[in-house]
């Protein structure tokens, strides 16, 4: 940008814009080999770097863990299909100011 002052002082800067994506969560899915919903996709999360994603079951058991943003959830869990239910998720990744940032919440396997 370039301004002129009211004396003909000429002056300039630059802005550098970051846009930041939202990660988007989707509260639920159904594995159930339709083809539709079958995986837990969280979107943007590959904008992210040091992504962490963990889901537990209500006795705190982790059931699923990836430090990869290319792999989704497919409902499995200890070797065998996670029945119907709600479960929690606690995604942590590096913010674009550089400290740890985390979101939580339920995820609902619907079949």
């Amino acid at each position: 940008m370039i301004v002129t002052d009211s004396n003909g002082c000429i002056n300039s800067d630059d802005v550098d814009i970051k846009l930041i994506p939202d990660i988007i969560v989707p509260s639920g899915f159904s594995p159930n080999g339709d083809g539709i919903n079958d995986t837990w996709i969280i979107q943007n999360l590959d904008q992210f770097t040091n992504t962490k994603v963990s889901v537990y079951n209500r006795w705190g058991s982790r059931l699923f863990f990836t430090d990869n943003t290319n792999e989704n959830w497919d409902g499995g869990g200890n070797d065998k299909m996670t029945p119907v239910g709600t479960y929690y998720y606690i995604i942590e990744f590096d913010g674009y100011d550089g400290k740890q940032d985390n979101l939580t919440g339920p995820i609902t396997i619907i079949r």
